[in-house]
């Protein structure tokens, strides 16, 4: 069942105007686009902190279970 009242998007587009409030504005797409790569780097440096944290508090918990206890008799 087609429901789309036009013969094709560019009808639409003429009849509607854009979707996106920016899409004419490229100054507002380089923004977008900006804040998007700022988000990705960002949260790959608290997903690499995060992993590096969490490895080293791993190898921690490993080091003190493998360690050698104190004897006993005090010697």
């Amino acid at each position: 069942m087609d429901t789309f009242p036009y013969a094709d998007w560019a009808e639409a587009l003429e009849a509607n105007g854009a979707i996106y409030t920016w899409a004419d504005n490229e100054s507002a797409i380089f923004v977008l686009t900006a804040l998007g790569i700022a988000a990705f780097v960002l949260s790959l440096v608290y997903i690499i902190r995060s992993e590096d944290r969490n490895l080293n508090h791993a190898a921690a918990r490993l080091a003190a279970r493998s360690a050698p206890s104190a004897p006993m008799g005090g010697e």
